[in-house]
């Protein structure tokens, strides 16, 4: 009986599942004559005459298609063959046997461009969804005959000529393709175990395009577009679907601060953009986001994907922060969460006001630095105090949440005296120091630092009163909350 030549033709990330089918075949009958592009070429031939030469010897052609529609192997070489075996058969007046000659097995998507050719499935399931034991050699079960695969095995069996290489009943003829079945099921599953095929997000997260680094480029810009994934527009920033830009962010996280300030998470943000633009580590924020699901978020620039023009790709991971609200339904929880804000104050920032108020002589720049870092402390300050629980009043005419610890008296009128009085400060600080940042305004350094160190005088006493007057109702609501406690 004449020979039937089969072509098989693959990328070299594939050469395991190439060798698979070429053992399988060679089992299944001597008068398959299988030809691989790689193989048996000695050094010193011709190399194109040789692949062109075992072409127009075979009947079939075979592709080896791992990784479906998503493979980022480059199959050109694979479709230049394939063209010269179509030709071969239009030569031949058998152009009505394109279709049925050229076969590849594939794994995972139906490749789009062999559609119109005959396709096998490779997969560790038959049809039945029974799970096929292809790591064992001695396994032979008949699922494997529920498979494409088999069936691939008897089309060229059958169909190679007027009559079958081999009886298909025969039970060694079978056993033959349940062992080739197997064979090549187990190729493919292995020359793919490390295949990147998805990811599985458990946190909200956005990701952005921080383009190739050039004079122009800034990291992000209002227009740049953002992606969310895993519900993080919609449950963190209000935003309906998937895509948005960076000024549509940033404008929400702004209007929810309720500082009149740009969340200082946010310029951490742009910050570290700017330094992926510049090939750097970026440092991550020590700043919390409020979503709109009532709960803290830490952003965390979690990874990068990286491009050969450059371009980034920047994943943001926002993480559930541990919830440190009090229950401020009672007092000693209202109370006690603004005692600690008030000795954060003092520790943080009255500091930096009082190196600002003994040396008034600063050059430009360590006043800038100063000032900055005040700020930054500050907000930090009311970061913690929303963390707490304790958000600021919705409009002028609204008490601030602390005053409901506080009984009605001389006590609370200062307390609520002070607390206005800081409010009107500290919009004139922010202000000036805003002012001092912006190249078209006239106002120095020198100029904010002044505004600073007038609007601070006097500050420091003013919060020992506050600690003063917090731990002298704070023991008050002690007792009371105490008697209650105690049963009649």
């Amino acid at each position: 009986m004449a020979q039937t030549g089969v072509f098989i033709s693959y990328n070299h990330k594939d050469k395991k599942i190439a060798e698979a089918v070429v053992e399988s075949l060679a089992g299944l009958s001597t008068n398959l004559e299988v030809f691989i592009d790689r193989a048996g070429i000695e050094g010193g031939d011709d190399y194109e005459a040789k692949i062109s030469e075992s072409i127009q010897k075979s009947q079939w052609f075979v592709f080896i298609c791992s990784g479906g529609n998503k493979s980022e192997k480059d199959m050109s070489w694979c479709f230049y063959e394939a063209g010269q075996f179509r030709a071969k058969l239009e030569r031949a007046d058998q152009k009505d046997a394109v279709r049925d000659r050229i076969c590849f097995l594939y794994d995972v998507d139906r490749p789009d461009q062999l559609s119109r050719y005959q396709g096998s499935l490779v997969s560790i399931r038959n049809r039945n969804d029974v799970l096929l034991n292809v790591d064992a050699d001695n396994d032979d079960s008949l699922a494997y005959e529920n498979t494409e695969l088999f069936d691939f095995f008897e089309n060229l069996l059958t169909n190679s000529t007027g009559i079958s290489f081999r009886g298909i009943d025969d039970p060694n003829t079978r056993k033959a393709m349940r062992n080739g079945v197997r064979r090549i099921t187990r190729a493919f599953v292995q020359n793919g175990a490390n295949d990147f095929v998805g990811e599985d997000v458990f946190q909200p997260r956005i990701s952005f395009m921080v383009p190739p680094p050039s004079q122009s480029a800034e990291g992000l810009t209002p227009t740049t577009v953002v992606t969310g994934e895993f519900n993080a527009l919609p449950n963190i920033f209000t935003i309906a679907g998937t895509s948005t830009t960076w000024a549509d962010i940033k404008a929400v996280a702004s209007a929810r601060s309720g500082n009149e300030m740009t969340p200082l998470w946010i310029n951490d943000m742009e910050t570290a953009a700017r330094d992926l633009l510049l090939g750097k580590v970026p440092t991550q924020t020590d700043f919390l986001c409020l979503g709109n699901d009532g709960k803290f978020y830490r952003p965390i620039i979690a990874r990068n994907l990286n491009f050969r023009n450059g371009a980034r790709r920047c994943y943001v991971a926002f993480i559930p922060s541990r919830d440190r609200r009090f229950n401020l339904t009672f007092k000693t929880s209202l109370l006690l969460s603004a005692l600690i804000l008030s000795i954060r104050f003092r520790q943080r920032v009255l500091p930096l006001s009082d190196e600002l108020n003994k040396n008034p002589k600063f050059p430009e720049k360590k006043k800038a630095e100063l000032l900055q870092k005040l700020q930054q402390e500050i907000v930090l300050v009311e970061a913690e105090a929303e963390e707490f629980g304790l958000n600021p009043p919705k409009d002028e005419h609204d008490d601030p949440p602390l005053l409901n610890g506080f009984r009605d008296g001389p006590e609370k009128d200062f307390m609520r005296e002070e607390i206005a009085k800081w409010s009107a400060t500290r919009m004139q600080i922010f202000d000036k120091i805003k002012e001092a940042q912006t190249p078209t305004k006239d106002t120095t350094w020198s100029d904010a630092a002044d505004v600073v160190t007038a609007g601070f005088v006097g500050l420091r006493a003013i919060n020992s009163s506050f600690i003063d007057k917090l731990c002298n109702e704070l023991l008050c609501a002690e007792r009371i909350e105490a008697t209650k406690a105690v049963p009649d």
